[in-house]
């Protein structure tokens, strides 16, 4: 038996055609309010009464580092006293506004480390701060020294 060809199939096209628009619905702008966040972080972080009165006869020299390596971590708090009166009361009672609204996006965003280290340490007045992360490696530091 012969295999009989296969013929194409004429192509009828239809000149009208109909295009319909639909609306999208309207986006609602989603804001987030960070303040309320970071006014939340600011009255955490307070300093209780009795700092404030050791402040005023003592401040302590502070190195803090904590490394996190392969999900291990290690943690160093250093605290030294240091006689030296008056000045402690100046320092910071709390986060400012610009470091809580930063932990507050932050801690959104679920990039923060735990917000217990992080109030941890704070301190009244930081000389450096330095945090590194590297997740390719498993590895992130943070040092922070100043006098609280």
């Amino acid at each position: 038996m012969a295999n009989p060809q296969r013929q194409p199939i004429p192509y009828a096209r239809d000149n009208t055609r109909t295009i319909e628009i639909v609306q999208e619905p309207a986006r609602q702008e989603q804001v987030i309010n960070i303040v309320d966040d970071a006014k939340q972080l600011q009255a955490i972080s307070k300093v209780p009464p009795t700092r404030l009165f050791r402040r005023l006869f003592f401040i302590w020299f502070r190195v803090y580092v904590r490394e996190t390596k392969h999900n291990k971590t290690e943690r160093v708090n250093i605290r030294i006293p240091l006689p030296i009166p008056i000045i402690g009361a100046a320092f910071s009672r709390q986060l400012s506004m610009q470091k809580a609204a930063k932990i507050a996006a932050e801690l959104r965003r679920g990039r923060a480390v735990e917000l217990d280290e992080l109030l941890e340490s704070e301190m009244g007045y930081e000389f450096v701060r330095v945090h590194e992360e590297h997740p390719e490696r498993g590895k992130s530091e943070l040092v922070v020294i100043g006098f609280d």
